[in-house]
């Protein structure tokens, strides 16, 4: 017996002795796949719940500018351009600048709470058009142009990145139609993955590729999303 197969041998041995018996796998099973779709459920809702509230907050930039030009009061415009805009983005801060309090402050702690960078940035101007007497409506209306063009340019992004992410997710269930046609061919592949020790170790082999390709989709995908 050659090393490759004496080493093939001892490593499906140790995978076959540290199985947990049938019983706690089909028990296990559904456990596991619950847990899985809660997981994703909950990353989709927080990405949906996100976006929502970065784009409210875009919309309250907008509506704060429109105030001031208007000739509200810095505050009282912030404090009706919030009671009109959605999503009830910036409470916090319309209750801090009723009391008088630091506006930017607390725009940056929601910013933060957030992850609204649209916040911050409109924290910085009120600083500098309260320490320069600068006009705030102008800077506020390009803030929130600019905004609205990265939120539709990453609108256009995720559109276009959907094509790849379909395309991993086909090839990545290609093996399982595979093994479906050849046992529909009389091939028998499961049988051979399941009865044979190289079988076990193309069927690691295999599974480990599979989860690397995923995640290296997913990690590229993210990286270009996260430029915007």
């Amino acid at each position: 017996m050659t090393p490759v197969l004496i080493g093939a041998l001892v490593a499906s041995a140790l995978l076959l002795a540290t199985r947990p018996p049938r019983s706690l796998v089909h028990l296990r099973q559904p456990l596991t796949t619950r847990t899985t779709e809660k997981r994703w459920v909950r990353h989709f809702r927080r990405r949906a719940l996100h976006t929502r509230q970065r784009r409210a907050a875009i919309e309250l930039v907008a509506a704060f500018a429109a105030e001031l030009r208007a000739g509200q009061p810095v505050r009282q415009a912030f404090v009706r351009a919030q009671q009109s805009s959605p999503g009830g983005v910036g409470a916090q801060v319309v209750a801090v600048a009723e009391l008088g309090g630091d506006v930017p402050r607390a725009l940056e702690v929601a910013a933060a709470q957030g992850e609204l960078p649209v916040l911050r940035s409109l924290a910085a101007l009120w600083r500098v058009a309260e320490g320069s007497g600068a006009g705030l409506a102008q800077a506020a209306d390009r803030l929130a142009i600019a905004q609205s063009q990265a939120e539709l340019a990453r609108a256009e992004l995720s559109a276009q990145l959907a094509g790849p992410r379909a395309t991993a997710r086909v090839l990545a269930g290609l093996p399982i139609l595979g093994m479906l046609l050849g046992s529909g061919l009389g091939a028998s592949p499961l049988a051979w993955l399941f009865g044979s020790p190289w079988g076990w170790l193309v069927l690691v082999l295999g599974c480990a590729l599979e989860a690397v390709g995923l995640w290296w989709i997913a990690r590229l995908t993210r990286s270009v999303e996260v430029l915007l």
